[in-house]
């Protein structure tokens, strides 16, 4: 568990994070909007082949070439919608994510100017850079597809629950039984890729010191 003052520092981080999104709400609500019509469209597909094999097992007299047509059009529109979304999704949101490190290296940039010179005395060069550069990507590729991934998530989880509790209540719930593991497994693994990461990012700062007293 985190202590109180980690906590406090972890809200002051999101709350100084969330407003770089206000001048890219447009952009955002859309790109949640593609995300979900890529899960929505991936959901269908289970739904068109039980609708296939249930008709084939009960009533295979209607089970006609123009009723496996009228699916698999259906299907191809569904494919291109998901298509045209990905394709928004990767296009458009990573230019959103680029736009969002351009605000952000520029208040980074804003605040290092406004600094004294016993600042930059006792910080190491391969410190700023490294926050400027690498830690500046990290964070704008967090902000660019956490919003998606848990977005997506979340209503495959939702979509996933209501359409197995019309096929059996007691085996979905015995399924979705397994998720407190899964999350249980998940934090476990990421203290241990924070730790990694945290070293990762420890010999990129050491690199760039490297590299910065060779050139000087």
């Amino acid at each position: 568990t985190l202590k109180p003052e980690a906590k406090a520092k972890k809200g002051g981080l999101i709350k100084r994070f969330i407003p770089y999104y206000k001048r890219h709400l447009g952009t955002l609500s859309f790109d949640l909007f593609c995300a979900a019509l890529t899960t929505l469209c991936e959901l269908a597909l289970p739904i068109i082949v039980r609708e296939i094999t249930g008709t084939a097992t009960d009533n295979p007299e209607n089970l006609t070439l123009k009723f496996i047509l009228t699916l698999g059009a259906i299907y191809i529109v569904l494919k291109i919608i998901d298509a045209v979304a990905y394709y928004y999704m990767a296009s458009i949101g990573h230019i959103m994510g680029t736009r969002l490190e351009t605000d952000m290296r520029r208040d980074l940039f804003g605040h290092l100017q406004k600094l004294s010179f016993s600042y930059y005395d006792n910080a190491k060069v391969g410190t700023l850079m490294s926050r400027i550069t690498s830690d500046l990507f990290d964070v704008t590729e967090f902000a660019h597809h956490c919003p998606e991934e848990f977005f997506i998530a979340d209503i495959k989880i939702v979509c996933s629950f209501i359409l197995l509790c019309t096929m059996s209540v007691p085996l979905t719930l015995i399924v979705f039984s397994v998720i407190p593991l899964m999350v249980a497994t998940l934090i476990f693994f990421r203290f241990k890729m924070k730790k990694n990461f945290t070293l990762f990012v420890m010999l990129i700062v050491c690199f760039v010191l490297a590299v910065s007293a060779n050139a000087w």
